[in-house]
């Protein structure tokens, strides 16, 4: 009886540990700093927090994992308002310091990869995996797609994302091609304090820039010493001499449809090429604006190719996809037309 109750167990134990393997496996990822993390996919609990949030906060919810797994801030440029969209069951995350996120316990940790040094070496020490993200180039989106896929579980659904990706630049490549003298380009930051703004050019390795060479514009400001890793200001002393033949302005906490506004109404800017010819547009936005290098790039690449050669973009019909793109995100047709292609096409006084 005692070799028949011996036999039983180890008989339970082997069924158990066959039937809990059959649901999760432990894999090992490389991640964008070319770290080794070992986690059981898919993980019951991911939290995504720390500083710098803004371009990897969304892209987990492009899975289908994310919306039941991934637990986030609410905040962001735009208040929050387009997180509140997506149909979350995690938490919020309201306290993102080391000790309340290590009392979730969570099986995974996302943080930006810039701030491993200031931040990310304390959660390091909790014995949490932590997986870095970056999604400042087009190259980093390879990486960082693919990786979340596999964390998730979801490696068929990463190359899919990836593939949309690939798609967009692609057809956006086949038509600069055909482009023989490319524009003069200014890509601006318009950003306002105390009734007093400030105009910003990106660095030359960011995704901005990237995204006007790409569209076929040539970026007027990669002539000047540039910050490497922020904005760095320009006077409009420096922008009369570039005198672009195009501006495209960016506002991330404000709507740049008003910001053109208000530099076409300041002295000497009726001067500038780009303006007498009317070619000064608001960049692309819904609740978020299209230049970061939030997942939204791509819409923003197409935007860039259609402002800047209209007689090239026939094939860009952006209110398609718009739709397309928020897909990804699992959101209705409804939701979409209502909360970000109205958003996009509204008269200014009409943004939120």
């Amino acid at each position: 009886m005692k070799i028949k109750s011996v036999l039983f167990t180890l008989l339970l134990v082997t069924l158990m540990l066959t039937f809990s393997s059959a649901f999760a496996e432990s894999t090992t990822i490389t991640d964008i700093l070319g770290r080794e993390i070992t986690l059981e996919v898919p993980p019951e609990l991911v939290v995504l927090t720390g500083k710098k949030t803004a371009t990897i906060i969304e892209a987990p919810f492009m899975f289908a994992y994310g919306k039941d797994h991934v637990a986030t801030s609410w905040g962001g440029q735009d208040g929050g308002k387009f997180n509140a969209l997506i149909e979350k069951t995690t938490p919020e995350i309201t306290d993102g310091s080391v000790e309340a996120v290590a009392a979730m316990q969570p099986n995974m940790i996302i943080l930006k990869s810039y701030t491993r040094e200031d931040a990310g070496l304390a959660f390091e020490e909790t014995g949490i995996p932590v997986m870095y993200l970056s999604f400042e180039t087009i190259e980093d989106y390879h990486t960082d797609i693919a990786n979340l896929g596999k964390a998730f579980g979801e490696e068929e659904r990463a190359d899919e994302i990836l593939a949309y990706y690939d798609e967009i630049v692609n057809r956006v490549a086949e038509n600069s091609a055909q482009i023989a003298d490319r524009k003069k380009t200014l890509l601006v930051q318009f950003s306002e304090t105390d009734g007093v703004y400030a105009l910003k050019v990106p660095p030359v390795s960011w995704l901005q820039t990237e995204i006007v060479e790409m569209a076929g514009g040539d970026p007027v400001w990669k002539d000047i010493g540039l910050n490497a890793n922020s904005w760095s200001e320009v006077n409009f002393e420096q922008i009369a001499a570039w005198d672009p033949e195009v501006i495209l302005v960016v506002n991330y906490f404000a709507d740049p449809k008003v910001s053109v506004e208000t530099l076409k109404s300041e002295p000497g800017w009726d001067m500038l090429t780009a303006v007498k010819e009317g070619q000064i547009y608001p960049f692309g936005k819904d609740l978020l604006s299209w230049d970061s290098a939030s997942p939204r790039w791509g819409l923003g690449l197409l935007w860039t190719q259609q402002t800047l050669y209209p007689e090239l973009a026939d094939d860009i019909d952006l209110d398609a996809e718009i739709m397309k793109f928020y897909q990804w995100f699992g959101l209705s047709d409804e939701v979409i037309q209502a909360n970000l292609i109205d958003v996009y096409h509204a008269e200014p006084e009409l943004v939120p």
